[in-house]
């Protein structure tokens, strides 16, 4: 139960603070009742029932009520409080309210005060957000009903009763229950409210990322949705990078990158890194208590990597509700025994569970998805690769390797762009324990050349340039290759290259 308490509060003008006759602060109606105190003796508050019964006092209102009722400066603001514990044994709560003053000669001193305030558990385990709206919402819908038929000031019914408490009972009950409610007030005014969750924010999108959806997009796309959102959506198919979706579907990236943070906002997307087979991934932490011990898991790996399983082009990612475990979009193969739903390797035989696990743990550090393959032809026959690794990123238990280039030279190298114009760059003194150096490796490697004319060579430094710009280590080869338009084979051989300096690669 979220909502502990609803209390409507208001400055009386002949009888306010308790054990005295002058005007103040006044708790008219109170949902349980009881839940506020409104005697100005904190010891005697906490006399009676147990804390844990439902009418023990959560809080003391003498303590809080000038930032209930406050000056007129304050009124038309939301206002939280965390009001002090009556014992050590009554639990936190947070308090949300929005007091409302209305000014006008036909109230008494001029001006009328109420408020309508929430008190709710522990803070850290609700979507406190989520419930500022419901307070605004109630408290302007009040100040509405006040001002077309004095709905509050010219209610005299005893405390805790008549509609207005009715009102706050009933709110209290569909909102802890339903998460919403519909409440009829007159013949011309209805309370609706429903509470909607907060998301957080998305992550930042990239160019280089890969969107996968985790929702079955055509059973929600409309017509009347964003121009662009419905131009990049057939493209979306958990292959083609964020640069590549807004250059085939004719979008402009900046917007390409805002309808994609726009579905990930709404959880109907994923990002994924961009699959190829000089990608390295290795297993989390967490494999051996996800797929190396769940049978389930493994089954649903199978159904997803089986070449005779694959779907089309467009792909999905689905969210299980039952497990709350992320899995991918399958076609119909729920109808299959246990025994059919296993790839079959080369030679024709079952790949199992057991095998998937085994698969899976050869992935590791230095070891290209090109050479894990050529390692496993036989059982990778009718094995889905990209969807392979896909599958053990989405669950969590596979992580993608990037690799990362650092210009590390003894002296500052120049790099001319063709134009003229000399780049010089900073020496890295830092060392890395896993550093790779290409001018080693050059010597074994096979040497191409090439041979272009004069523009074309001032062409090649002029990218060799900007390459240099991405040698901090801070970012990755999928970055620069989207952003510079190079395929990653072509970058390592321009890193080789003697113009570039003393480069070095590393894996993290």
């Amino acid at each position: 139960m979220s909502i502990r308490a609803i209390f409507y509060s208001k400055f009386d003008p002949q009888e306010g603070k308790p054990l005295f006759d002058y005007p103040g602060p006044k708790i008219v109606h109170q949902v349980p009742e009881d839940s506020i105190s409104t005697t100005s003796d904190l010891s005697a508050s906490v006399i009676g029932p147990s804390p844990t019964s439902s009418t023990a006092p959560l809080l003391s209102f003498s303590t809080i009520s000038r930032f209930l009722i406050p000056r007129q400066s304050l009124c038309g603001n939301l206002i939280s409080l965390s009001p002090p514990p009556l014992t050590p044994s009554t639990p936190p709560t947070l308090v949300l309210s929005y007091p409302i003053c209305l000014t006008s000669p036909q109230y008494p001193r001029n001006e009328f005060i109420f408020n309508f305030a929430l008190v709710l558990g522990e803070p850290s385990t609700i979507d406190v957000p989520s419930y500022k709206s419901v307070v605004k919402k109630l408290a302007h819908l009040m100040r509405s009903l006040e001002e077309q038929s004095r709905f509050l000031s010219e209610d005299n019914a005893p405390p805790n009763s008549g509609k207005i408490y009715s009102l706050c009972e009933m709110l209290m009950e569909d909102l802890n229950n339903y998460c919403e409610c519909m409440i009829p007030i007159d013949e011309l005014n209805t309370l609706n409210i429903k509470l909607f969750p907060t998301l957080p924010n998305p992550a930042s999108v990239k160019p280089w990322h890969v969107p996968l959806f985790t929702v079955r997009i055509e059973t929600m796309v409309d017509e009347n949705w964003d121009l662009t959102m419905l131009r990049i959506i057939p493209f979306l198919n958990g292959v083609n990078s964020v640069k590549r979706i807004a250059i085939l579907a004719d979008a402009d990236l900046k917007l390409t990158k805002k309808c994609v943070k726009h579905l990930l906002y709404y959880g109907c997307v994923l990002l994924l890194d961009i699959f190829s087979f000089n990608a390295i991934y290795a297993p989390t932490a967490e494999f051996a208590n996800m797929i190396a011990k769940d049978t389930e898991m493994q089954k649903e790996c199978a159904r997803y990597v089986n070449t005779a399983f694959t779907p089309g082009a467009q792909e999905e990612a689905i969210i299980d509700g039952a497990a709350e475990r992320r899995t991918s979009g399958l076609t119909n193969v729920t109808t299959l025994h246990d025994d059919e739903i296993w790839p079959l390797t080369g030679k024709g035989d079952p790949v199992d569970g057991v095998t998937m696990v085994q698969l899976f743990a050869n992935l590791r550090q230095g070891l290209t998805i090109r050479e894990w393959y050529a390692q496993n032809a036989n059982l990778l026959a009718n094995i889905d690769l990209r969807r392979f690794a896909t599958f053990g990123v989405i669950k969590g238990f596979l992580y993608r390797v990037h690799r990362y280039a650092i210009y590390t030279p003894k002296a500052a190298a120049v790099v001319d762009d063709g134009d003229g114009e000399d780049f010089q760059y900073r020496t890295l003194t830092r060392s890395m324990s896993s550093e790779h150096h290409l001018t080693e490796q050059s010597s074994s490697s096979t040497k191409k050349k090439h041979h272009a004319t004069g523009k074309t060579s001032k062409t090649g430094s002029s990218l060799n340039a900007q390459i240099m710009q991405y040698l901090d280590g801070t970012h990755c080869f999928d970055e620069i290759c989207t952003e510079l338009g190079i395929n990653e084979q072509d970058l390592v051989e321009r890193l080789k290259n003697r113009e570039m300096g003393d480069v070095t690669i590393i894996c993290r």
